[in-house]
């Protein structure tokens, strides 16, 4: 008779509660939430007056679950978010990931089940490791978010201490948790990444460590989603009349060292037709329009020690001739945006108290015009 492999418990702040039972299973639980605070200044109406509103919630509570089965390299993840601020586009699951990762060999490995699609890095940076309030207006805006999928990668292709990391995979092309059937479509995307400094973590916002050796990662990815129905390619609202075709590109920039960090990334994304004409139930022609855009990003930080942080972004959003028109309206009025924060982190990205001001307006810098936002939060991982 096999003697029952050992069952270890262990846990630690931001970490939660890691069951093991030998190198065959193991399970942990962790618990995020973020108390926030947001007031929201709009631009100035004819008498010179303001509309001030504020929001005091939870802006996110997320359970994770994860581990591994059968054997080390065999790991899963299961994410819920369950605060009403994230459930976007009508969604009507909490599920925001749910894959395995089979680590197969150190040059191919695949994770398949509902993930971030790998793009641009700074949308799969995950939420609890941002360094301000709400991700810049161009990623909101041309990223691919999260879909159900495969993906195949390496981190570090053809040696240990390579440089080069890939990823290629296949997604439905249509986000998260859909219930309803559609016209056949398919996401497709290549990553290529190079961190020619060595090992970086150019998934967590900021140079928390103050690292005593430069680090730089740099990222291109470039996406086809065939004929999705959504507005945003993989967000957004459903077209009513028909699918479109969406090519998108990315170029991204990590750098960190003692204590500055510095991020860049530029975004396209392009529809192959600006409007799906068609006609509604009483026969009425009706227009849809698709969104076609770039835009670019910068943010800069510093951390002193104690662990007290500032940042700011810089970040602009342009829209293609001839796509919607709502689109270009929102570009006109808040298609720059420039924001700063202070950030207090008791155990790095699990335990912080941050502050910051996001001002969004025209691309002359027309402060009147300006949209302002300040937040104060208090993002907690157990």
């Amino acid at each position: 008779m096999e003697p029952k492999p050992p069952v270890e418990i262990s846990g630690s702040p931001g970490n939660g509660v890691t069951v093991k039972v030998g190198d065959v299973f193991s399970f942990n639980a962790r618990s995020r939430i973020q108390l926030r605070y947001q007031i929201n200044v709009p631009p100035a109406d004819d008498q010179g007056e303001r509309d001030f509103q504020q929001i005091v919630n939870i802006g996110t509570a997320r359970l994770w679950f994860s581990g591994h089965v059968y054997r080390p390299e065999l790991t899963y993840m299961i994410q819920l978010a369950i605060a009403g601020r994230d459930y976007r586009d009508g969604a009507t699951s909490p599920i925001f990931d749910a894959y395995v990762d089979w680590k197969i060999h150190r040059d191919f490995n695949v994770r398949a089940g509902q993930f971030f699609v790998p793009f641009d890095r700074l949308r799969t940076v995950r939420e609890f490791a941002l360094q301000m309030a709400d991700r810049p207006v161009p990623v909101a805006e041309l990223t691919l978010d999260r879909d159900a999928g495969i993906t195949f990668y390496s981190e570090n292709f053809l040696g240990k201490e390579s440089p080069v990391a890939w990823r290629l995979s296949a997604f439905g092309g249509g986000g998260t948790n859909l219930t309803t059937s559609r016209e056949p479509g398919v996401l497709l995307v290549g990553r290529l990444e190079l961190r020619p400094l060595g090992k970086i973590d150019d998934d967590s916002e900021g140079d928390l460590d103050r690292r005593k050796k430069p680090g730089l990662a740099l990222g291109g990815a470039f996406a086809a989603n065939y004929n999705t129905n959504r507005l945003r390619s993989t967000t957004g609202a459903t077209f009513l009349g028909g699918t479109t075709d969406y090519l998108h590109a990315a170029a991204d920039l990590v750098f960190k060292w003692r204590g500055f960090a510095l991020q860049g990334e530029y975004l396209w994304k392009r529809a192959d037709v600006d409007r799906i004409e068609s006609t509604d139930e009483d026969g009425n022609p009706r227009t849809e329009y698709t969104r076609s855009g770039q835009g670019t990003v910068f943010q800069a930080s510093y951390v002193f020690d104690p662990p007290i942080e500032i940042v700011a972004r810089f970040s602009r959003l342009y829209a293609f001739g001839g796509t919607d028109p709502k689109l270009v309206s929102e570009v006109e009025s808040r298609g720059q945006e420039i924001g700063v924060g202070l950030n207090y982190y008791f155990n790095k990205h699990k335990m912080k108290l941050q502050a910051d001001w996001i001002a969004r307006m025209p691309h002359d810098f027309d402060f009147e015009r300006a949209n302002h936002a300040a937040h104060l939060l208090l993002d907690a991982t157990f």
